[in-house]
C-alpha cells in the first residue's frame, strides 16, 4: 500500500469546460492517485472491493471521448476530467480491504489467492465505464490509474502492450453488433466502415463466424482495401468511387441479398436503402447514427434519429423502413466482456490494426487526426515509453 503521507506527482491530460479537445485539453501535473481509495467511494463502486494502481503504457484513443468532451456539460460530471477509456500498463499497487496488499509477482500464487485477483507487477488491460470516468474525473490519458479491479483483465502472453491498449472498447462493441446481427455460418454479412477501430474487429469476428461457405463484403476507402480483404473479407467495396452507394449496393447485390448488416459508423442512408440489398427479416446492426459534426444540435439530431430506427414500426404500411435497426453501445460493460475480448486477442481470433502511435504530448494531435473518422483502425498514445511496446 502506499504512504498516503508522501506526495508524489504525475503528468495528465484533462479538460473542465466543454467543446472540442484541440481547445478544452490541458497537459498538467497532478498528484498521482494511490491506494486505498479515498472515500466516500463513487457511486459505480460503492462498496470496498479490490482497486489497482497502474502505470500506464499506452492508450487507445476513442471517437467516444470526442463527444464526451464536447457534449457533456459539468453539471453532470466531474469538474475536471481525464480523458479516455482504454489503457494497457504494469499494476503499480494492490488494494483489498479483506487482504494485505503487499504482494507482488515474485509471490507464489498459493500466497496470493483470494481475494485477490491481481499482484504488483502484472500486466493489464482496463477499460473505464463513463460512470466511472465521468463521475470520479479520472481517466486513461495519465502516467498512472487508480481504480477498481472489476475493470481490469489480465494482459495475454504474446500480446504487445500498444495492441493490448486498442482492444477493449473497439473489440466489445464489435461483438456486440456481431451478436445482435444474428452473423451465423454460411451467411452473406456486409460490413460499413471496415476500416476503422471497430469495422477491422467485426470483419475478423464475422469472417470467424460465417466460416468458408460464408461471404463478407466491406466498405471502405481504397486505401484500406488490401488491408480489408487481409482481415478476412472476400469482397470490398471502395465508397469513394460511388455517388450513391445504397443504388451501387441494388444494382450488384439485389439478387443475392445480405443475411445481415453491420454498420460500424451509422449511416442512415446505408439503413434506409437496406431493403433493396438485406433479406426480409436480417438485421441492420448499427453503432448508433453518425452526426455531421460533434456539435450539441447534430448529436440530438442524430440521437433522436436513432430512437426513430429503435421505436418506430418496421412495417412499410405503417411508415418504417421494412427492417429491424438495433443500436449498439457498450456503456456498461462487465468483466466477462472484457475477458472474452482479451480471451479472442490472446488466442488470435482477432488482431488489433493500428492506424498510428503518437506521443503523450502529441494527444492533442492524436484526436484531431481521429477526429477525422478516417483512421485505418486504432489510434494509441504512449504515455511511458519506459515500458516497452514489444514486452509480452
Amino acid at each position: 500500500m502506499s504512504d498516503s503521507t508522501s506526495k508524489q506527482s504525475m503528468r495528465a491530460w484533462v479538460f473542465s469546460e466543454r467543446g472540442d479537445p484541440s481547445q478544452v485539453m490541458s497537459f498538467t501535473t497532478r498528484d498521482k492517485p494511490t491506494l486505498p481509495p479515498k472515500e466516500p467511494l463513487p457511486r459505480d463502486a460503492p462498496k470496498p472491493e479490490e482497486w489497482v494502481l497502474i502505470k500506464t503504457a499506452f492508450v487507445g484513443l476513442n471517437v467516444g471521448a470526442i463527444f464526451q468532451m464536447t457534449l457533456i456539460p459539468q453539471m453532470i460530471r466531474s469538474k475536471t476530467c481525464v480523458p479516455e477509456m482504454d489503457l494497457s500498463g504494469v499494476v503499480e499497487d494492490v488494494w483489498h480491504p479483506e487482504g494485505d496488499a503487499r504482494i507482488d509477482s515474485a509471490t507464489p500464487p498459493a500466497a496470493a489467492a483470494a481475494p485477490f485477483r491481481f499482484r504488483k507487477g502484472d500486466k493489464v488491460i482496463a477499460m473505464l465505464p463513463a460512470s466511472h470516468s465521468l463521475g470520479t474525473g479520472t481517466g486513461a490519458l495519465a502516467e498512472y490509474v487508480a481504480i477498481p479491479a472489476k475493470y481490469v483483465a489480465h494482459k495475454p502472453e504474446g500480446v504487445s502492450f500498444g495492441d493490448a491498449a486498442g482492444c477493449l472498447l473497439a473489440g466489445m462493441t464489435a461483438w456486440q453488433q456481431v451478436f445482435e446481427s444474428g452473423a451465423k455460418e454460411g451467411d452473406r454479412v456486409l460490413v460499413n466502415a471496415a476500416s476503422g477501430g471497430i469495422g477491422t474487429m467485426v470483419v475478423q469476428m464475422v469472417r470467424n463466424i460465417v466460416g468458408e461457405s460464408g461471404y463478407v463484403v466491406g466498405i471502405c476507402s481504397g486505401r484500406n482495401v488490401e488491408m480489408v480483404k487481409s482481415l478476412g473479407a472476400n469482397e470490398v467495396i471502395d465508397y469513394t468511387k460511388h455517388d450513391n452507394l445504397p443504388a451501387y449496393l441494388e444494382d450488384v447485390f439485389g439478387s443475392k441479398p445480405f443475411s445481415t448488416i453491420i454498420d460500424t459508423l451509422g449511416h442512415q442512408s446505408l439503413y434506409l436503402g437496406s431493403p433493396k440489398y438485406l433479406v426480409p427479416g436480417g438485421v441492420y446492426s448499427s453503432a448508433g447514427i453518425k452526426p455531421p459534426s460533434f456539435s450539441v444540435p447534430n448529436f440530438l439530431r442524430a440521437v433522436w434519429q436513432m430512437k426513430l430506427n429503435e421505436w418506430w414500426p418496421v412495417s412499410t404500411w405503417l411508415g418504417g423502413v421494412g427492417r429491424l435497426w438495433r443500436g449498439v453501445s457498450m456503456m456498461e460493460p462487465t468483466l466477462e466482456d472484457r475477458k472474452r475480448i482479451v480471451g479472442m486477442l490472446g488466442s488470435g481470433d482477432v488482431r488489433v490494426v493500428r492506424d498510428s502511435v503518437w506521443k503523450f504530448e502529441d494527444a492533442q494531435a492524436a484526436y484531431a487526426h481521429l477526429g477525422g473518422l478516417h483512421a485505418r483502425g486504432k489510434v494509441l498514445v504512449r504515455v511511458n515509453p519506459d515500458i516497452g511496446d514489444d514486452e509480452s
